[in-house]
């Protein structure tokens, strides 16, 4: 059973603990910041986990981003190549389930990607989505026959969906209460 406490967010509790207490305590006069006597930590910006600096912040979302953008162009881009791959294989009549797989594999694997973030957390569910998305890509390459491209692209759907799901949930950890909740 769970323990009732709230614990420190970590990246293996769900979002709803508590999360750390940040250290708002005031500069005093001697600092070397250039910050004036009297001003908090508040006043200045920062990235709300201790330890991120601006440069890993976007680097981090840069690969997000990332990500991101190539499960959503490899949802749509296949659509406008249906009747040529169909005809490469010479089983234009299967050729619909190339896009069904893969945004049906999104739909299925998307929500259950937000829980295994609280299982194994948000490095090690990014990268099992990123993974499943590289191995049904180079799947999707070397396929033999029209039945083995639909099995990778499934495959890559799996990766796809969490890639946009653990994505938003890691920027929602990175962004903090104080970006999420405004009134």
């Amino acid at each position: 059973m769970a323990s009732t406490t709230a614990s420190a967010a970590t990246d293996r509790t769900p979002l709803t603990s508590a999360r750390p207490s940040t250290d708002r305590r005031k500069y005093s006069d001697d600092t070397t910041d250039g910050l004036p006597s009297g001003k908090t930590q508040e006043d200045e910006p920062q990235f709300n986990i201790p330890g991120v600096t601006q440069a890993d912040f976007v680097l981090i979302l840069t690969g997000l981003w990332s990500a991101t953008f190539l499960g959503s162009l490899d949802g749509t881009i296949v659509a406008t190549l249906l009747t040529d791959i169909g005809s490469s294989f010479e089983k234009s009549n299967m050729a619909s389930w190339l896009g069904t797989s893969y945004l049906l594999s999104v739909c299925c694997f998307t929500p259950i990607y937000g829980r295994l973030c609280d299982i194994i957390g948000r490095r090690g569910a990014i990268l099992l989505a990123l993974s499943l998305f590289g191995i049904g890509t180079i799947g999707c390459g070397i396929a033999p026959s029209m039945e083995a491209l639909i099995g990778a692209r499934a495959v890559a759907g799996a990766g796809g969906g969490a890639m946009m799901s653990v994505g938003s949930i890691i920027v929602t950890d990175l962004g903090g209460d104080e970006v999420c909740s405004k009134d």
